[in-house]
């Protein structure tokens, strides 16, 4: 909370969220907040479908208007700020039943910035990534890429396979990232930003090589 100047940070998450999940025959333990359970395991992937022309269109906001607009509750703006604050999932991998000291969160977004084109982009997290990859031939995020997925959520588990099972490779000691498949032809790299003070990594950012 100090390091990132906000003010709060979530230092509890409800047991009844946590789930194991198996990759590649190792077993991570999942921590998710409920909005992020929520939006990744269902409204994303309704949004998408009811609200279509919302993605693909180079803005952020558009985005999140359409998840908002299923169960809107408060104004936009705020809604904004909750999804970019304290929104996220951590994934532990679990080794002969002890917990590994590697810890990954992957927040929803670490923040939206204007772009040059009159919109916002996604900064860091899921969303971030999704721009790559779509459902039922729908974009995800911002971008018109096709590049189909079986639900929104398997991008969470091809994040935590990357990370924890990819090749890694180290820039310097705060930095590092690993590569996962878009396509036949393309692959993506994930950048992995280590922050001291909290002992994590964040999904910093994300190319298309």
């Amino acid at each position: 909370m100090d390091h990132e100047k906000k003010n709060h940070a979530k230092t509890g998450i409800a047991i009844n969220n946590y789930a194991t999940i198996e990759i590649a025959g190792r077993t991570y333990y999942l921590v998710p907040t409920n909005m992020f359970k929520a939006i990744i395991e269902r409204n994303l992937r309704i949004a998408s479908t009811k609200f279509p022309k919302k993605f693909g269109t180079g803005d952020a906001k558009d985005v999140i208007e359409a998840i908002y607009d299923l169960e809107p509750w408060f104004d936009l703006e705020r809604f904004i700020e909750t999804l970019r604050t304290e929104q996220f999932c951590y994934a532990i991998e679990v080794i002969n039943g002890k917990i590994n000291e590697k810890l990954l969160r992957i927040d929803l977004y670490r923040d939206i910035k204007a772009n040059k084109n009159g919109g916002f982009d996604f900064i860091g997290g899921i969303f971030h990534c999704y721009k790559h990859f779509s459902f039922e031939g729908k974009p995800l995020s911002t971008s018109k890429e096709i590049n189909d997925i079986e639900h929104p959520k398997e991008l969470l588990f091809k994040i935590i396979k990357t990370f924890f099972l990819g090749n890694i490779t180290i820039v310097d000691e705060l930095t590092s990232y690993s590569e996962i498949e878009i396509n036949e032809k393309e692959k993506l790299r994930l950048v992995f930003y280590y922050e001291k003070n909290t002992e994590v990594f964040f999904v910093k950012t994300a190319h298309r090589i």
